[in-house]
């Protein structure tokens, strides 16, 4: 039995997930650069004159580099989502439960979308205001992006079932019960660092907890990522 549309589907999933993984390191090295950054500038507010200046200036030298790899992470994403989306598409010709993962997908940028335009209206609604609304769709975009990795995965053990590979039937239930609970670990992280910001909490333990769910996420991503790998190669198999 030949699956070429879920084949082609899964193979630019996987594409974008490597990307995904990509930008995920790109993100943790800017976390970490920006964590530098704002203790050297902490501490030239309380140090000497001479003192201060070399930590304004090491605040400053990873600052910048910050900035860039966060733009880098930001452009990657945008490529990671258009081949997963096309992927998802794809997918669905030969699957249908890969359809309910493109709602899910929609959500997201609908959630990325709004935070953008927020922006532009900082002045109207405050920076309380624009915090909150930024919180709500990051916290929104995470819940909608476990959700497509849930309905992508499922849709591969529907294909393994029609196909009889046992082997990938199996490893995808485990692996998709042991993803759920990182991200849903990242998302309590991504929530309480966002509590913590709302209540004034030293910008410190946010990070932390912003580091920790990024490391999270990353290392999910990992598992998926492989998963993906072998799920293309049983589609290829069966395709040929």
């Amino acid at each position: 039995m030949k699956y070429p549309n879920a084949y082609s589907g899964v193979k630019k999933i996987f594409s974008a997930e490597i990307l995904s993984v990509i930008g995920a390191i790109v993100l943790i090295v800017s976390a970490l650069l920006g964590l530098i950054a704002f203790a050297a500038g902490t501490a030239a507010q309380n140090a000497e004159a001479e003192t201060a200046s070399s930590l304004s200036g090491i605040a400053v030298g990873f600052g910048i580099p910050t900035a860039i790899l966060l733009l880098g992470a930001g452009v990657l994403s945008i490529v990671a989502f258009i081949l997963q989306i096309v992927g998802v598409t794809r997918a669905s010709k030969d699957e249908r439960i890969f359809k309910n993962a493109l709602f899910f997908i929609l959500v997201c940028v609908i959630a990325a979308a709004t935070n953008s335009i927020t922006g532009a209206f900082s002045g109207i609604i405050g920076q309380t205001g624009l915090d909150l609304v930024s919180s709500i769709c990051t916290n929104l975009s995470k819940i909608a992006t476990i959700l497509v990795t849930y309905y992508i995965i499922t849709g591969v053990i529907a294909l393994a079932e029609r196909i009889g590979n046992e082997k990938i039937e199996k490893q995808g239930k485990t692996i998709l019960n042991l993803i759920l609970i990182m991200l849903v670990l990242s998302l309590i992280a991504t929530v309480t660092s966002t509590v913590f910001r709302q209540s004034g909490t030293n910008d410190v333990i946010i990070s932390v907890l912003s580091l920790a769910a990024g490391v999270i996420e990353l290392i999910s991503y990992i598992i998926y990522l492989v998963f993906l790998g072998r799920s293309k190669k049983m589609l290829k198999e069966a395709t040929e």
